[in-house]
């Protein structure tokens, strides 16, 4: 996902001025969308055909993802007209070890990214599972046991936060299969 920040940053830019928009709201939209039932591939492909999301350029959505060479990839631009902030959703499905695992992934702007990582850790009672810093963004891996299923959750955020951050959050888990 490190490469996808500069790609990112011009998209915030091309957005348009917002004010910094409730990170509760963004909490919400990662949690529903991405962890509380897990990274669901035909679940959010079918909400963006309802909701009518635009689509986002393949190579712009595999930046995006946390996962290599996946076989299935789609992204939708959520929001960032001029009076709001950007939001996108990425989805992916890949083979990793002869599972397939499926992933899920927010980028957010204009979001406090400590109250946001603060809420989450604390929402999914997330654990650490280590960081890495890069030279202008942190990189925090935690997990988390939603509804009984194990999720690998990933935030790429600024190192220095501001209040007014761009964000990125990850969900990966394995694929669950409906009977």
């Amino acid at each position: 996902m490190k490469r996808s920040f500069a790609v990112w940053l011009f998209l915030l830019a091309a957005a348009g001025p917002s004010f910094a928009d409730d990170a509760s709201s963004k909490l919400a939209f990662f949690y529903d969308s991405c962890v509380s039932s897990g990274p669901d591939f035909e679940r959010t492909s079918e909400r963006a055909k309802t909701d009518e999301w635009p689509s986002m350029a393949q190579d712009l959505a595999l930046t995006f993802t946390p996962m290599e060479n996946p076989e299935a990839l789609e992204g939708w631009i959520i929001s960032g007209g001029e009076s709001e902030s950007f939001q996108a959703l990425v989805v992916s499905r890949a083979n990793v070890g002869g599972k397939i695992v499926e992933g899920c992934t927010v980028a957010l702007g204009d979001v406090d990214a400590a109250v946001f990582e603060k809420a989450l850790v604390e929402k999914v009672n997330a654990v650490s599972a280590g960081e890495e810093q890069g030279q202008d963004r942190v990189y925090k891996r935690y997990t988390a046991s939603i509804n009984g299923r194990s999720e690998a959750i990933t935030l790429t955020l600024p190192l220095y936060a501001k209040g007014s951050d761009q964000i990125i959050a990850s969900a990966v888990a394995e694929q669950q299969i409906e009977h």
